[in-house]
């Protein structure tokens, strides 16, 4: 049986931000140089090329970011390599939160490189990552960053021109069990979209985000430094060449804009944002027949979005629009069928139309997809209160269209059972 069990240290430092994401500080020290691109020189290549471009020991390498003192080392191995690789990083983990341990302090504004979250005992939920993984890695643990893609991101405020939020955990994995370390638990949802990434795409994550406050500085220099750095690292992500291009917009370069926008599109053209941020530039340059193609595009993208199908879903609901919100959901579940949320939505829906055995299916998948505990007992209840609504309507209309033993048909799953 594989079991998953989530771990947290940070329930007593939440936050009134929704994510630990929107970076807030700088991480180096040295200067930085833009890049100079000029439209006749090959846009892409050059920005593919910027990080090689780098000189040896820039501050910005993938080496220098991940560089931790050597007596930092020494502690860890000095405290941990007695456990087992299950425990080592569990302790490990609690250790750096623990008051009585390092005591590094949950803050969203410190998007700090790992030498720096240690040295200056704070850090958010990359910072924090990128650390438990470094440390981890020292004790010949293989911990993995997570990228969680939370609904904001979805494409459903089709204004924005920016990719402000990421959120990332570390994970261990083996054949029995996998563990999941989040400085922000209670806003972490197993069903969300999720991908594993090296450190070289988290580092780009961090260069992407820490370009974007530049960016709000009016620091243009710096912001375009960042950001062709972060394409440059994580070149098949787009929301990176998201973020470059609307850098190039800001400075009125709409030209080196639109190459980038259309990297970005071609990377994926079901981003939407990348979509709507095209229409927008052609919007602003008076060119109405490519604007009106890519708003189409955007559209569409949208409504690939599953999660904008179930909001839409719970919006109907609470109005008792049944049959609207049933339509939405399907569509959910059709476009993402790896969200507990939705199944126990589709479920309650089909509760309040009398549709109780499939309810109670939704519930049994809804259940399947949970890896914790507490979500699995939550449905098991779940099912077991559907069933008594179930036997108390054939007691009050014995004609009632569900069959007396069809609802205990269903298997009532335990909290451990799979």
């Amino acid at each position: 049986m594989v079991t998953t069990r989530f771990t947290s240290w940070l329930v007593f430092f939440r936050t009134q931000t929704r994510v630990c994401g929107l970076i807030l500080l700088v991480i180096l020290t040295g200067c930085t140089t833009a890049p100079k691109i000029n439209s006749s020189d090959d846009v892409i290549e050059s920005i593919l090329n910027y990080e090689a471009s780098l000189p040896f020991g820039h501050p910005d390498s993938i080496e220098q970011v991940y560089k931790l003192p050597d007596d930092v080392r020494k502690i860890v191995r000095e405290k941990f390599t007695a456990y087992d690789r299950h425990r080592s990083a569990s302790e490990l983990a609690q250790w750096l939160m623990d008051p009585n341990g390092h005591n590094l302090r949950y803050d969203l504004a410190a998007n700090l490189t790992p030498a720096q979250a240690f040295e200056q005992g704070r850090g958010n939920c990359l910072s924090f990552t990128l650390l438990l993984v470094e440390l981890a890695a020292e004790l010949e643990i293989n911990l993995r960053v997570n990228q969680v893609d939370l609904p904001d991101m979805w494409g459903q405020d089709s204004q924005n021109d920016l990719i402000f939020y990421r959120h990332v955990n570390a994970v261990f994995r083996t054949v029995q069990s996998t563990q999941i370390f989040d400085l922000a638990m209670e806003e972490y949802k197993q069903g969300f979209p999720q991908r594993l990434i090296n450190k070289r795409q988290a580092t780009a994550l961090l260069f992407s985000n820490i370009g974007i406050e530049h960016l709000k500085n009016d620091d243009i220099e710096s912001a375009i430094h960042y950001l062709t750095l972060s394409a440059s690292v994580y070149p098949t992500n787009p929301d990176m060449w998201i973020n470059l291009g609307a850098a190039y917009k800001h400075t009125g370069r709409l030209d080196l804009a639109e190459k980038i926008y259309l990297q970005a599109f071609n990377i994926n053209d079901k981003n939407s944002l990348a979509a709507s941020n095209l229409e927008r530039l052609y919007t602003q340059q008076g060119r109405e027949f490519a604007a009106q193609r890519f708003q189409k595009l955007a559209l569409r993208a949208r409504i690939r979005n599953p999660y904008l199908h179930y909001q839409n879903a719970k919006n109907a609901y609470q109005e008792k629009d049944y049959r609207s919100a049933a339509k939405s959901i399907k569509s959910a579940i059709r476009l993402h069928r790896d969200d507990p949320d939705f199944y126990e939505l589709s479920s309650r829906i089909k509760q309040l139309t009398n549709k109780h055995i499939s309810a109670l299916k939704d519930l049994e998948k809804a259940h399947n997809l949970s890896q914790s505990i507490q979500q699995r007992e939550r449905y098991a209840n779940k099912v077991k209160m559907v069933i008594a609504r179930v036997r108390e309507l054939q007691q009050q209309k014995p004609s009632h269209s569900v069959r007396p033993n069809s609802a205990t048909r269903i298997q009532i799953y335990g909290a451990g059972q799979n």
